[in-house]
Parts: structure tokens; sequence; C-alpha cells
């Protein structure tokens, strides 16, 4: 089994799940402009593939992570794609969170 290595902390922002509804029971998402107060900071790394997604792996203390939510490393946003909490039997230290997602541009001023 390899092991990666953290290389950057990673701050969790996330939205309210699940999403309010409308009058008709259909999800309604937050604005796109609305990002929430960070939940926490942690351990991570991130690694662009060669289809231009990234995935990273999180510290599990930033579970639960959903589709939508945003990682940020103080300099690079991604948006959280799909997130799955891996759990190495025996091992809890080797335990984390793999996430693919995508770069977001940089916000202009």
């Amino acid at each position: 089994m390899a092991v990666v290595l953290p290389d950057r902390e990673l701050t969790a922002y996330v939205l309210a799940h699940p999403w309010a509804r409308d009058p008709l029971g259909t999800p309604v998402p937050p604005p796109p402009d609305a990002r929430p107060e960070p939940r926490g900071t942690w351990p991570g790394a991130a690694t662009e593939q060669s289809d231009g997604s990234w995935t990273l792996r999180v510290d599990p203390q930033a579970w639960p992570l959903e589709q939508g939510d945003v990682l940020g490393d103080g300099t690079l946003t991604w948006t959280v794609v799909t997130a799955l909490l891996k759990r190495v039997p025996g091992y809890g230290a080797a335990d984390y969170i793999a996430v693919t997602a995508s770069l977001n541009p940089p916000e202009v001023p």
C-alpha cells in the first residue's frame, strides 16, 4: 500500500445540505456566489490529472463533504464533484477522504 503524504493545508467551505426545496419539492441550490464560513483546515494533498480534473486527499475530520462544497489551500480552490470516506481497517491514521474536484478559476477583484 502506498501512502500519499500531505502537501498542503485544505480548508473546507461546506454548503448547507440538504438544500432548501421550492414549493414543488425540487432542491434549490444556494446562489453561485454564496460561500459559507470555513468549517476547518486539515492536512491534505492535491494532484492534477491528465484530463484536467483533480484528485484530492483530505483528512477524515473534514467529513462529510458533498458535491458542490469547496476546498481551498489559500491559493487555489476546488469544487467537490465526488467525495468518498476511505477507511483502512486496523490503521485509523491512514484513513482519508478521496475527492474528485474541478479547479475553480481565480477570483478577479
